[in-house]
């Protein structure tokens, strides 16, 4: 009988450790989908002649991420997110076409406590649902750049490229369940140097400066 008792004890404790690691688990992990307005904040294409002026249109952008979050605030995720900005006017004269991104990127966060208590999504022992954080991020950018002006019969520039990207962001976050927080941030993401060709074959670069205000919706797990 002792040893059945203390076989059930020993079993209750295990399933009782196992259902703490789980749930601290389930803090562990998020998944974040966002949604925004981007602002091509430089673009021009420099030729080996010279920088021509291009104006870009304000558009939408939305991604997600996924990633990881420690006891102390510290937080690693994988994002990816489309940009796309209308093309107005090349040089001097009018222009159709468009600046179309797709990021892949490792970003980086240190997310503040604030106050103490039990907390809620990360266990961070915050009584405050307000989470403020500071992120730098860096990967890759697919971009495509087509357009055309009011003169030529056809596209003077359609083609799609690669090029390496870093970014910075500040941003809010609000707990609004146990495991749900809304968030709202500001993402400028930089490429250097991106090398298109147009359709005559002539290259040119693009140091391509967006900024980006996101509303995003986060969930651990």
């Amino acid at each position: 009988m002792k040893r059945t008792s203390v076989s059930l004890f020993a079993a209750f404790l295990a399933i009782a450790l196992l259902s703490g690691m789980s749930a601290a688990r389930a803090q562990d992990y998020y998944m974040d989908l966002h949604i925004g307005y981007n602002m091509v904040d430089s673009g021009d294409l420099e030729y080996d002649t010279g920088s021509i002026s291009t104006g870009y249109e304000q558009r939408a952008a939305f991604g997600g991420s996924f990633g990881y979050v420690d006891p102390g605030g510290f937080r690693i995720e994988s994002e990816m997110t489309f940009r796309s900005n209308d093309i107005n006017y090349i040089d001097t004269f009018n222009a159709k076409g468009q600046l179309t991104s797709f990021s892949a990127m490792i970003n980086m966060f240190y997310e503040l406590q604030i106050g103490s208590g039990s907390g809620y999504a990360y266990s961070l022992g915050s009584e405050s649902p307000f989470r403020p954080y500071i992120g730098v991020g860096a990967g890759g950018v697919r971009y495509t750049l087509d357009a055309a002006v009011d003169l030529a019969a056809a596209d003077i520039i359609d083609d799609t490229t690669y090029g390496l990207a870093y970014q910075g962001i500040l941003g809010l976050g609000v707990e609004v369940t146990e495991s749900t927080l809304v968030t709202l941030d500001f993402r400028y993401i930089v490429s250097e140097n991106v090398k298109f060709r147009d359709v005559a074959g002539a290259k040119f670069k693009v140091d391509s400066n967006q900024a980006t205000a996101m509303f995003g919706l986060r969930s651990t797990f």
